[in-house]
């Protein structure tokens, strides 16, 4: 990564029934995906609205993306974990990240089955791969 420092922004929402009932109290974990910041980790909690507070996160410079390259690419990728007692966890994977914009990523969970809330850790996660183009 350059020895500038640049930053980006996310703010996760999540929700459920398609999106329609925000999720207050969800915990949210984003953590570096990339070698550069595999050391970046936030955890929150969402608030009435089902919003995290926005994360400031390491990125690389948008000067690459004005020369793309296939050896580099001009943002860095995150991992998002969204837990709540009741629904499936979420993990969403690949999340780019660039130079002064702030990405919203949406966590629309599931409910789990009534005869399941007992544990509700113990399913398998839903898992989101986000696209990622190496040819940028």
């Amino acid at each position: 990564m350059s020895s500038e420092n640049t930053n980006g922004y996310l703010v996760v929402r999540v929700s459920t029934a398609s999106g329609a009932i925000p999720i207050e109290n969800a915990t949210v974990i984003i953590q570096g995906k990339d070698e550069e910041i595999e050391d970046v980790l936030f955890s929150f909690t969402t608030d009435r609205d089902g919003l995290t507070p926005k994360a400031t996160l390491p990125t690389v410079p948008r000067a690459l993306s004005e020369a793309p390259s296939p050896d580099s690419k001009p943002y860095l990728s995150y991992t998002v974990d969204v837990y709540m007692e009741g629904y499936y966890p979420q993990h969403h994977n690949g999340i780019p990240i660039f130079e002064d914009i702030t990405a919203v990523q949406n966590a629309r969970l599931v409910p789990i089955k009534e005869f399941d809330a007992r544990t509700p850790y113990t399913a398998e996660p839903q898992i989101f791969e986000s696209y990622e183009n190496p040819n940028l």
